[in-house]
């Protein structure tokens, strides 16, 4: 089967013959020759494209996958808004102790009542399952940013649990509250899941499931 390009080419052959042939001005031929050499490079590089196009039945599957990833992700990201909201208590009572704000007791209660919010959020994540519905390729994207996300939000909770139990009055090493808190940034400091990329996966998922353009 012949292609575009080469039906050009064989009519661009055809079409130098005859004007070799009957075009008297050797000046004008060669002109058009470079003009016709020039069109063929810039059609060879700049291939003519068929548009595509999607069957109404494609359609219809597209959208129901894209309801199927929206619904996945609005709980997603409800999730990951609360690692961040506990992420930011914590970082916060660090703050307060070591700017001399609250004392060690009360930052010890308050990360012993930041433990169970943030032992329930990984809970959730360790509990958690692509929706089955998805096509493979979203599947796989979805399966990816679950288990990355709760990898960090296990990370984060051994990092509270530990700051804790570093905090604990009874099993304080020095009463400085100097040296306090720079034992407990350097548990943060060791403990600390170093962040949650996930814009990457996101991209992805919102390419699977969109319709050509």
């Amino acid at each position: 089967m012949f292609t575009t390009q080469s039906l050009a080419l064989a009519l661009g052959v055809l079409l130098l013959f005859l004007l070799h042939r009957f075009l008297p001005n050797r000046k004008a031929f060669f002109l058009f020759v470079l003009m016709l050499a020039a069109a063929g490079v810039f059609a060879w590089l700049h291939p003519w494209e068929t548009p595509t196009t999607t069957s109404p039945e494609a359609r219809a599957h597209l959208a129901q996958q894209q309801t199927i990833v929206s619904d996945w992700f609005k709980d997603y990201q409800g999730l990951v808004e609360q690692l961040d909201h506990n992420w930011q208590q914590y970082h916060r009572i660090l703050s307060d102790f070591d700017e001399d704000i609250i004392g060690i007791e009360a930052a010890y209660a308050r990360l012993r009542q930041l433990e169970p919010q943030a032992a329930r959020v990984a809970a959730t994540f360790d509990q958690m399952d692509p929706p089955i519905e998805l096509d493979d390729a979203s599947y796989d994207i979805v399966t990816a940013m679950i288990f990355k996300t709760r990898a960090y939000a296990n990370a984060q909770l051994r990092t509270i649990q530990r700051t804790a139990a570093a905090a604990d009055p009874e099993h304080l090493l020095s009463n400085l509250q100097e040296e306090q808190s720079r034992h407990l940034r350097d548990v943060m400091i060791t403990e600390s899941p170093a962040g949650l990329f996930t814009a990457e996966d996101i991209k992805a998922l919102r390419e699977s499931v969109a319709l050509p353009e």
